[in-house]
């Protein structure tokens, strides 16, 4: 092996140690699950109707499982937050950041709803972040949706 091939072998094994140290412990502890939740995912409503609202938010990559579950607590009470929304999203691990959206149907109209969300593992281990209880209004009746 030539002086060269072998720095460049160096070099390579010592990126691959470095990658293994700051990347393998982030995804080892959300494998793990560790039960800390921080308050820090920020939702919002992105659309809202008289019997429908879409939640979306973003959070840092959480790492586990490919597939993850956002889920929002909600309900007529901030104390009772009792009904739940869920839906499927796969994350991409080479972004630092994930998005998650869930479609709240079934909603009465000009109700004011307060909700929760949080995201999990398709193992069922529970993501780091969380957030405080929000609240949205829905729209008054739409005649036109009520036709459909």
């Amino acid at each position: 092996m030539t002086r060269a091939n072998a720095a460049h072998l160096t070099i390579a094994i010592s990126v691959m140690v470095m990658g293994l140290l700051f990347v393998q412990p982030r995804l080892a502890c959300a494998r793990q699950g560790s039960t800390s939740t921080e308050v820090n995912a920020s939702p919002m409503v992105e659309s809202i109707s008289d019997t429908l609202a879409f939640i979306r938010w973003t959070t840092h990559n959480p790492g586990g499982t490919i597939l993850h579950y956002a889920i929002v607590h909600y309900g007529k009470d901030p104390n009772h937050l009792d009904l739940t929304a869920e839906s499927p999203t796969r994350i991409n691990p080479s972004h630092s950041e994930m998005v998650f959206r869930v479609r709240m149907d079934g909603l009465q109209p000009e109700t004011t709803y307060y909700y929760k969300v949080f995201s999990k593992q398709a193992d069922g281990v529970s993501d780091p972040a969380t957030s405080a209880v929000n609240q949205f209004t829905t729209r008054p009746h739409n005649r036109m949706s009520a036709e459909k």
